[in-house]
């Protein structure tokens, strides 16, 4: 805990320098903001400006029907009273603001789910930039902060990218709105108008400056909601039960849940303060607005011969008047408050990815040759290298297996080669041809790889095998089951293929064993039948024997192609045709496992003490047949 408060007060620290540096970065003006809405818009929905047409036009017209006939209502009653008139401007305002009034609703109630859609069209940008991005991003945290910032934009019907188009679609009619009442108001007394924009206008200040405060704690809570999402889901995520009940971090997590939140509340609270400041600055202005207006229109009325009519039509002008102008300031600053947010989405969006080729090569033919030339590298941010300048060979279709201790640099290998990373000198050789000549997205079609981090995805066994939106091969998964030693546990199931993984999204869903899953997963990587096969550590949760039945079987399945395993049991990877030892980046040892052996050094060393352990696992395996008290061998 002593720890994460260290982190946390730096944490702190930078996000208040980022405030105070906060015209240091990097943002689009307004208008540019209002151009890349708009331009996007008419692309994903060009209804939506015609029903804004007919609207500014309605809305335009609608108050002063409120306004005009009143006064003319009046004059006819207190001047000559005729009876047909006087019907005739009855049915005339009621017959209109009815019409209209219908018509404004109802294309209100029209505009409001596609102004969703187009939102969910933006957030669809933002899922596809998240799951494109390149890897080294993802693992971030600046990266992660700034995915928490852009999505401000965009999760709320009324504030960020779709706030502005409310804004934008109610301003049209708002503005013409204004102009009547600038008209009607200057014909009264033109200081009269000027003093109510000045009065306004302080208003619009005001409130915009609390909205740019607002927006400059941004960094700060995606930071904390990052947390705060995280130690959520840890409560809610079955998958740690064990151990929230053996290690009891029931209190530990509900505790850090509810500081998270206790810090948004405090910056939350800070920002209401500064509003509700705002709302009583608006209500003393508006009572200073109010006294002198109306004591002016009285005064006409009782020495410069005001009709009763006008005094109405002026009254009503003067209070909608400050009313309009105060709603036309507010979404002004609503919309210049949320483009700074629509920014941060735009600069996410813009954020420049490794370049690809701009003529991409065609991928040759299998089998494939791999070769690692003078590769050196270190990971973003870190001044220690993993590798430097080391130079390695795999021949097509050959079987390597790669070992080490932790930290050795086997799995940055593997990130290297599916290009998650660039190497930062030196050029990684697929049949001869530097590997960042072709397409990620064609590369990566090349790989059946079994990470180390086991991922499965909350739908059934077929799907996470066949990981795919066409049809699904049902003998292909059930093969593929089989021949990772799965197939009868997953047809022993109620639904067979199509039992759920995980109980999250099917109340029938399994969960499968550490071992289970992990056989599935290698299902999935027979199942894409790629030219290259990647295991990093696929079967750490299956004991010595049964990682090596695994093996073997692979040795048969990856027959003729280029094959790359990754384990810390070296007895498992004797079936390969050539090993590579790592230590601290370097390549210190590379041969079959009967050279290395009969090399005896590290390799060897490292063989021997594991030995013990693969007898006493092969001991247990055999156990299970009990005759007569003694043990029976298989």
């Amino acid at each position: 805990m002593a720890k994460y408060e260290l982190n946390k007060n730096r944490k702190i620290e930078s996000n208040d320098m980022e405030g105070q540096n906060l015209s240091d970065k990097k943002t689009y003006s307004t208008w540019e903001n209002i151009k890349y809405i708009i331009s996007h818009s008419w692309k994903y929905d060009k209804s939506i400006f015609g029903l804004f047409c007919i609207f500014t036009i309605l809305t335009g017209v609608f108050p002063f029907i409120g306004i005009l006939f009143p006064k003319y209502i009046l004059d006819e009653l207190t001047g000559s009273q005729d009876k047909n008139r006087l019907i005739l401007l009855l049915v005339s305002f009621f017959f209109s603001s009815a019409v209209i009034g219908y018509f404004v609703t109802f294309i209100k109630n029209s505009y409001l789910p596609k102004m969703i859609d187009i939102r969910f069209q933006f957030i669809h940008m933002l899922s596809i930039k998240c799951m494109t991005t390149d890897y080294k991003n993802t693992e971030e945290p600046s990266f992660l902060n700034s995915v928490e910032t852009a999505f401000r934009a965009l999760q709320s019907n009324t504030n960020g990218l779709e706030g502005i188009l409310h804004k934008l679609f109610s301003l049209g009619g708002n503005i013409i709105v204004l102009i009547g009442y600038m008209l009607i108001i200057g014909k009264l007394n033109i200081f009269i108008l000027l003093y109510l924009i000045a009065n306004v206008s302080l208003v619009y200040y005001f409130t915009f400056s609390v909205k740019k405060y607002e927006y400059n704690q941004a960094d700060e809570l995606s930071d904390i909601d990052r947390h705060s999402k995280y130690s959520y889901d840890l409560m809610y995520n079955f998958a740690y039960g064990k151990d929230m009940r053996i290690y009891s971090l029931t209190d530990w997590i509900g505790n850090l849940f509810q500081k998270f939140k206790k810090q948004r509340f405090d910056i939350e609270k800070k920002i209401k303060y500064k509003y509700f400041g705002v709302g009583v600055r608006e209500v003393i202005l508006l009572l200073i607005r109010e006294g002198i207006v109306y004591a002016y229109l009285i005064y006409l009325v009782l020495n410069k011969g005001l009709s009763i009519g006008s005094f109405t039509m002026y009254f009503a002008a003067i209070a909608s008047f400050a009313s309009a102008m105060k709603v036309i300031m507010d979404d002004m600053a609503h919309i210049r408050a949320q483009s700074l947010y629509v920014s941060d989405f735009r600069v996410f969006m813009d954020r420049k990815e490794e370049k690809e080729p701009a003529h991409p090569r065609r991928l040759p033919e299998g089998p494939y040759e791999i070769e690692f030339k003078n590769v050196t590298f270190r990971y973003p941010g870190s001044e220690k290298y993993v590798y430097k300048d080391i130079s390695f060979h795999i021949k097509p279709g050959q079987k390597l297996a790669i070992v080490g201790h932790n930290g050795a640099g086997k799995t940055t290998f593997v990130k290297l080669l599916c290009r998650m990373y660039e190497p930062e000198s030196g050029e990684i050789l697929l049949n001869g041809i530097n590997i960042q000549e072709f397409s990620k997205r064609d590369y990566y079609t090349l790989f059946s790889a079994v990470f180390q981090e086991i991922k499965t995805l909350a739908f059934s066994v077929a799907e996470n095998i066949a990981v795919s939106e066409g049809a699904i091969k049902e003998d292909k998964v059930l093969q593929c089951l089989d021949k990772a030693d799965m197939k009868k546990k997953v047809l022993e199931q109620k639904n067979g293929i199509y039992t759920g993984m995980q109980k999250i999204l099917d109340d029938e869903g399994v969960e499968f064993s550490g071992g289970e899953t992990q056989r599935i997963i290698l299902a999935r990587a027979l199942y894409k039948d790629a030219g290259i096969v990647i295991l990093d550590e696929p079967t750490a949760a299956l004991d010595a024997i049964a990682e090596r039945s695994i093996y073997e079987k692979f040795n048969e399945m990856v027959e003729g192609k280029t094959s790359i395993f990754i384990s810390h049991r070296l007895a498992s990877t004797s079936f390969c045709d050539v090993i590579a030892m790592f230590e601290e980046g370097q390549l210190i040892e590379y041969g079959t496992h009967e050279e290395l052996l009969a090399k005896n050094e590290k390799y060897a060393e490292m063989f021997q003490v594991q030995a013990q352990y693969y007898k006493e696992d092969e001991v247990a395996v055999t156990v299970d047949k009990v005759t007569g008290g003694q043990l029976q061998y298989d």
